[in-house]
C-alpha cells in the first residue's frame, strides 16, 4: 500500500489478496489522505460482502443456500441472477450460467482418459438450454435444478460495479480504479492506461499485443491460454461452448472494454465461445444504449479481429503468432494494468 499527494488531492494504490479468489487493486484519488483511506476500508468490506453473497465455494454463501432451496434470493442476488438470464438470451447461449455440468463432465473425462460421446454432450446441452430459474412478479424463483448454477463469469465483474458504485456515492473521490482479477474499471477523473496481454506468450514478459486508455469505462479478457483439460494425453481447451458441449479452439483470447465491468465480463466470456465474426455480430446487436462495447479478438492462428471503435492505440502495429519468439516486455508505465485471460473465479 502506499499514497501521495498529486494535483487532484490524495492518491491511494494498493493491493489485497485473495479478494474474490484474486488480487485486488485499487487507485483511489480523494480530496485527503484521510478519505482515500476510507474509501480503501470501503471498496475492501464491500468487496468481501458481495464475495460473501455470491461466490459457490462457501455453502453458507447467499447463492449456495438459495441453490438448494433453503433461503430466498437477496435482491443483490435476484440483480445478478436477472442480469445472467438476460444475458444467456442476448449471447443466443455463449453465456450459460449452467456450464459448470459441461466442466464437471469434461473433468470427469480426464480422469477416465475418454472425451465424451456427441450424444451424451447434445443430452447435457439440451438439459441447460434454458435457465432452471425466472422472474416471477419480481421474485427469482426455481424452475428447475440450480446445484449447478454458477455465476462465476459474470460476478467478479458485477461486484466490481457495485463496490464502484458503493465507493463513489459514498465518498468524496475524483478517481477510481478497480482492477480484480483483469476486470477492471475506472471511474471518475483522467484515465488509466491497460496492456492487453499476448496469449500465445502468457508467461514470458512478451510486449503487450495492443495499449488502451481507459476513461469511465471497463474491461475484460477471457481465452485458452493459461487454461485446457488433458484426456488421453491430448490437451482441450478449457473454455467449453454451452450450445455444444465441446471445448472451442478458434479463439485464443477475448478482450472487450464496455461501460461496466459486468458487461465485459460476460461479453468477454461469449466472445471467447463465438467465432470472430459471430463476436463482431453479436458486439454490434447488443443495445447498451447510449454507451457501445469493443472488442479484439486473437483467433487460434494469431490474427486480431478488432470491431469498430476498438479503442487500442496501436493495435494496427502489433502482430501476435502462436510461432512467434518471445522478446522482451518493456518497462510498464506506473498507471498500467495488464488485461489478461481469467478464470472466471468467485472464491
Amino acid at each position: 500500500m502506499n499514497g501521495q499527494p498529486t494535483a487532484q488531492g490524495w492518491t491511494l494504490v494498493a493491493g489485497y489478496q485473495p479478494v474474490m479468489g484474486t488480487h485486488l487493486e485499487l487507485q483511489i484519488t480523494a480530496s485527503t489522505e484521510r478519505e482515500a483511506r476510507s474509501a480503501e476500508a470501503a471498496a475492501v468490506a464491500e468487496a468481501t460482502r458481495l464475495e460473501g453473497l455470491f461466490t459457490v465455494f462457501d455453502p453458507a454463501s447467499n447463492l449456495c443456500r438459495w441453490r438448494n432451496g433453503t433461503v430466498g434470493a437477496t435482491p443483490e442476488l435476484q440483480d445478478l441472477l436477472g442480469l445472467a438470464a438476460r444475458w444467456q438470451t442476448a449471447t443466443g447461449g455463449a453465456f450459460n450460467p449452467m456450464s459448470g455440468i459441461l466442466t464437471q463432465r469434461w473433468m470427469r473425462a480426464v480422469h477416465e482418459g475418454t472425451v465424451p460421446s456427441p450424444e451424451e454432450l447434445a443430452d447435457l446441452v439440451a438439459a441447460i438450454a434454458q435457465p432452471p430459474f425466472a422472474v416471477r412478479n419480481g421474485v427469482v424463483v426455481r424452475t428447475a435444478s440450480c446445484a449447478m448454477l454458477d455465476l462465476n463469469a459474470i460476478a467478479k465483474g458485477h461486484v466490481v460495479d457495485l463496490v464502484a458504485q458503493h465507493v463513489l456515492a459514498n465518498h468524496d473521490v475524483s478517481r477510481l480504479v478497480i482492477n480484480a482479477g483483469g476486470d477492471l474499471v475506472h471511474r471518475g477523473a483522467g484515465a488509466v492506461g491497460v496492456a492487453v496481454e499476448d496469449p500465445y506468450h502468457p508467461y514470458d514478459n512478451a510486449p503487450p499485443i495492443a495499449d488502451l486508455v481507459l476513461s469511465d469505462a471497463a474491461v475484460a479478457t477471457s481465452g485458452r491460454s493459461r487454461r485446457w483439460f488433458e484426456v488421453d494425453c491430448h490437451r482441450y481447451s478449457r473454455v467449453l461452448d454451452p450450445r455444444t458441449g465441446s471445448p472451442v479452439s478458434h479463439t485464443a483470447s477475448a478482450t472487450v472494454v464496455a461501460p461496466t465491468a459486468a458487461t465485459a465480463d460476460v461479453l468477454a466470456t461469449a466472445a471467447s465461445v463465438l467465432s470472430p465474426d459471430e463476436t463482431l455480430t453479436l458486439l454490434a446487436r447488443v443495445d447498451l444504449h447510449p454507451h457501445t462495447a469493443s472488442c479484439l479478438v486473437i483467433d487460434d492462428r494469431g490474427r486480431q479481429h478488432p470491431s469498430e471503435g476498438w479503442p487500442a492505440s496501436d493495435t494496427a502495429q502489433r502482430t501476435t503468432s502462436p510461432h512467434s519468439a518471445s522478446v522482451a516486455s518493456p518497462a510498464s508505465q506506473p498507471a498500467g494494468r495488464s488485461a489478461r485471460p481469467t478464470e472466471d473465479s468467485l472464491a
